[in-house]
């Protein structure tokens, strides 16, 4: 008997190891090191800056410089009080604020602006854990060319944004199927 209870702790500790093994590497694969696309000297027909924390904003200024898109979609808390110039640089700053207030709501708009103006190819800013859902959530609503490009996070906001990104894809893939 005493084998059998060894046994069995053994399985379990395996068990346990194999879980947390596995939820870490989909945590590096998804929130960590996600799959971003090279933008350098592509071109796009807008630029959609997700709203949240990083310098989204600089970065999407940087694309600007660089002539990839004459367009920056710019999710905003407020349009009134957050939007910066109308151009850039030449390009066309648009702000919006999604409905919902989400990255379900910024796919939908950004979609709905890309059927109206016939784009088809999209270049999505937002930061590393939150790059994996947003080209998730923008593809489901826009059938064109979707890029991301990520901003940098601070060292101490990473740990809450890998836990919240946990929530919000699973809320993506179980409860909010559709576009």
């Amino acid at each position: 008997m005493v084998g059998t209870k060894g046994t069995r702790r053994r399985y379990a500790a395996g068990a346990v190891a194999l879980v947390i093994a596995l939820f870490c590497s989909l945590t590096a694969k998804l929130f960590v090191w996600p799959a971003t696309d090279p933008v350098t000297g592509a071109h796009a027909d807008a630029v959609v800056v997700m709203g949240g924390p990083g310098p989204r904003w600089d970065l999407a200024l940087e694309l600007a410089r660089e002539h990839i898109a004459p367009v920056i979609l710019l999710s905003v808390a407020s349009v009134r009080w957050d939007c910066p110039a109308q151009s850039v640089g030449g390009v066309e700053v648009q702000c919006f604020r999604p409905d919902p207030f989400s990255t379900q709501g910024e796919a939908r708009y950004a979609a709905a602006e890309a059927r109206r103006r016939g784009w088809h190819s999209l270049i999505l800013v937002s930061t590393v854990p939150q790059s994996t859902r947003a080209r998730l959530r923008v593809k489901r609503c826009f059938g064109g060319s979707v890029r991301v490009v990520t901003a940098p996070l601070s060292a101490g906001s990473w740990a809450y944004n890998v836990m919240y990104e946990w929530a919000a894809l699973a809320k993506a893939l179980v409860w909010q199927r559709s576009c």
